[in-house]
């Protein structure tokens, strides 16, 4: 999480240029979260307890936000918030819920027409234009160092040979720290050629079946592939292969859907769009129409139950964003108007959908509503430890204080706090960040570090 790196920043003349920006009440602090400080000279204490650490603005940034979202969830626990309320959960779960109604309404609508049969599956298989990839990978960010980045390499390396020798793929996968796949074996899921990032692609379509692929690098880390067998992967296999297909007909059902109700993209979407991917906290609220549909009506002009008119709000917009990473929202603020509107007819049609699933009554398992809360109080079980935030009186300052030098010196893995759920968190506490605090803290961290002669 704190390995990204920034364009060279000219610290010293960025100090100069910002020194008239800041509040006088304010100097010396690079964060508030209400009446908690996170001050230049604590910053640049922690950064040089996480060395080996990239002192540019952008990975600093993330360690700053870190600690706001920490502060934040630590005094509105004490003051009586419940993390593991209705709004909480509603906050933590929303992209998951949504997906899993549209799922759900697919599986309603057209699951009964798609069947793939164990024969057809194999057949797929062999024939390999879709592909299914399992990895196991051993992550490597950009601003790692070159010490790190090594042992990732030769762990990476390691694993390899032990596969190569005859080893187990699944004790491999139990080294993974890609989170996404390794409760499935690694698989990443069904591909077909370009789906993956371009340097996986290439290696992915060389690889024969029941074969592993040396150590590949991205920018993610070093990667090992597998093209499992079909025994090893057929209830997976046929699993993704049907879901593809029932994608393929939505989309097929969904552009005849658009057609018959007058969906449209509303005049200034776009511009509105790249705005909200500049500060999508700004627009949360919004119920701004960006995309209109009529109801659906037979032959005769009576409205059909299930299929009523709607819009796609800005605020749904936004929340979209919240799970988009910010060096991809920062390319939608600059996108061009045709890529923008592709944007809102797929985010309008899925609202669609959504709106008419709840017409229907459409209700998801309960198993599914108790795994999202379950993740979320797991979740928050973590933070109940590493916070205090069950102790009695006022929230400790001091676990938050102890809670960020774990982190920093690695003894403690990061645990993001879901963006939507950091969202409500901080409108309930005033927060600010300096960015020229943080510059302070990195000169002084850099100036530390000279001077200990670990430059």
């Amino acid at each position: 999480m704190w390995g990204r790196v920034g364009a060279p920043v000219l610290l010293l003349a960025s100090l100069g240029a910002l020194a008239a920006c800041g509040d006088i009440l304010d100097r010396g602090v690079v964060a508030r979260a209400g009446d908690w400080t996170l001050t230049e000279e604590r910053l640049a204490e922690l950064l040089v307890m996480a060395q080996p650490f990239p002192l540019d603005t952008v990975a600093v940034a993330e360690l700053v936000d870190h600690w706001v979202g920490a502060a934040a969830m630590s005094q509105r626990a004490a003051a009586g918030d419940s993390l593991l309320g209705r709004e909480a959960l509603e906050a933590v779960a929303w992209a998951a819920r949504r997906d899993a109604i549209l799922a759900a309404d697919r599986e309603q609508r057209l699951g009964a027409m798609v069947v793939v049969t164990a024969a057809e599956a194999e057949a797929v298989h062999e024939e390999g234009a879709l592909r299914l990839v399992a990895q196991v990978l051993r992550r490597a960010d950009p601003g790692m160092s070159s010490t790190l980045r090594l042992q990732q390499q030769r762990k990476a390396d390691r694993l390899l040979q032990d596969l190569v020798d005859g080893g187990s793929w699944i004790n491999a996968v139990a080294e993974s720290e890609d989170e996404a796949s390794k409760p499935s074996g690694g698989v990443m899921g069904l591909v077909a050629p370009g789906e993956l990032p371009s340097t996986l692609d290439r290696v992915a379509f060389r690889l024969e079946v029941g074969h592993v692929s040396p150590v590949t690098q991205s920018s993610e880390g070093f990667h090992i592939l597998y093209r499992p067998t079909f025994p090893e992967v057929e209830f997976q296999f046929i699993g993704f292969l049907r879901q593809r297909r029932l994608a393929e007909a939505d989309a097929a059902v969904n552009r005849t859907e658009r057609e018959a109700r007058n969906f449209a993209v509303a005049a200034g979407s776009s511009v509105t769009v790249a705005r909200i991917a500049e500060d999508p906290g700004a627009w949360l609220e919004s119920q701004l129409p960006l995309v209109t549909w009529d109801g659906r009506v037979d032959a005769a002009g009576t409205p059909v139950p299930g299929h009523p008119s709607g819009a796609l709000a800005a605020g749904a917009v936004a929340r979209d964003f919240f799970f988009i990473p910010p060096q991809a929202r920062a390319q939608l603020a600059e996108a061009d108007r045709e890529l923008l509107d592709n944007l809102l007819a797929d985010a309008g049609t899925r609202e669609m959908r959504i709106a008419d699933a709840a017409a229907r009554g459409l209700s998801l398992d309960p198993a599914v509503e108790e795994s999202f809360f379950a993740a979320h109080a797991d979740r928050m079980e973590y933070w109940s430890r590493a916070l205090e935030l069950g102790r009695a009186g006022a929230p400790a300052r001091e676990a938050l204080a102890g809670h960020m030098e774990r982190v920093v010196s690695r003894e403690e893995p990061v645990r993001v706090i879901p963006p939507l759920f950091e969202a409500w968190l901080l409108d309930r506490v005033g927060t600010r960040v300096r960015t020229r605090g943080m510059l302070v803290a990195i000169v002084q961290a850099r100036a530390a570090l000279e001077q200990a002669g670990d430059p």
